[in-house]
């Protein structure tokens, strides 16, 4: 069987009319070279219902065991994933209709790297669909790589990972909030990262409505992210002095005044 150009890996916890419109964007891509692997932390007959409708043979769909959360589930998608490129997405977010296709040509180009894109963010009331939306594009193209190691400016979404480059890397599910940027830190690590001037992915992002998104959970918040930063700190360190000391300046800035050696 031919393999897949992209996996896109969508992990799903019990919100099917958020995960119907996240598929019907990927299958609304004019590029048809993909495979979608859906891993539900719980299911629903609903949710059940939405993959049976728009996935097809080539895709998979996973009830997986263990703790709630998307990071077990994108690391299990990883595993089986069977593209050349790896493509995360959460369920409540989606891909503009000609995103694939143009990320394609430049996948093509620089094969071994990872690239990362611009963005959309819509701001949506998900509890009354008819209230008027915020977009704002997102572009990234000024800001040096270099920043994420001390606060992360790249969206999860937005990165279109060698496949090559995740062997033997996994999300770190022991931490409250900031796994995304932990993860991408450690895949920063051993490749070469590019940006690409296009947009990719949807945001979308309700500020109405608290607890729809997991970075208003009080993991993501407070004392614990404060312990997350500081986790991500001692685990990749900073590559130059400069670095260090903006780390240090940053958590100054929100309260803790750790030594220089710490960060």
């Amino acid at each position: 069987m031919k393999l897949p150009y992209f996996s896109i890996i969508m992990p799903t916890h019990l919100r099917p009319s958020l995960l119907e419109r996240a598929l019907k964007s990927i299958k609304a891509n004019t590029f048809k070279d993909l495979e979608i692997i859906v891993v539900a932390d719980q299911i629903d007959a609903e949710s059940f219902a939405v993959a049976a409708a728009n996935l097809n043979e080539t895709d998979t769909f996973i009830k997986r065991t263990g703790k709630s959360g998307p990071t077990e589930s994108r690391n299990l998608g990883i595993s089986i994933s069977r593209g050349q490129r790896i493509i995360f997405l959460d369920d409540d977010d989606a891909l503009l209709p000609d995103f694939l296709a143009k990320a394609k040509t430049f996948c093509d180009k620089f094969p071994n790297e990872v690239l990362y894109t611009n963005y959309r963010v819509i701001e949506e009331d998900r509890e009354n669909p008819s209230a008027n939306t915020k977009t704002t594009d997102i572009n990234v193209k000024d800001r040096k790589i270099e920043d994420v190691y001390v606060k992360n400016f790249v969206h999860n979404h937005t990165c279109l990972y060698p496949a090559i480059s995740l062997k033997n890397r996994q999300q770190d599910s022991h931490l409250a909030s900031l796994d995304d940027w932990e993860f991408l830190l450690n895949v920063l690590s051993g490749t070469n990262f590019r940006h690409i001037d296009i947009n990719g992915p949807i945001i979308y992002k309700d500020y109405v409505n608290t607890g729809n998104r997991r970075g208003t959970s009080e993991g993501a918040q407070g004392s614990l992210a404060l312990a997350d930063y500081l986790y991500i700190y001692r685990r990749w360190p900073a590559p130059n002095s400069i670095l260090k000391q903006q780390r240090k300046d940053l958590l100054k800035s929100v309260g803790l005044d750790v030594p220089l050696e710490w960060v």
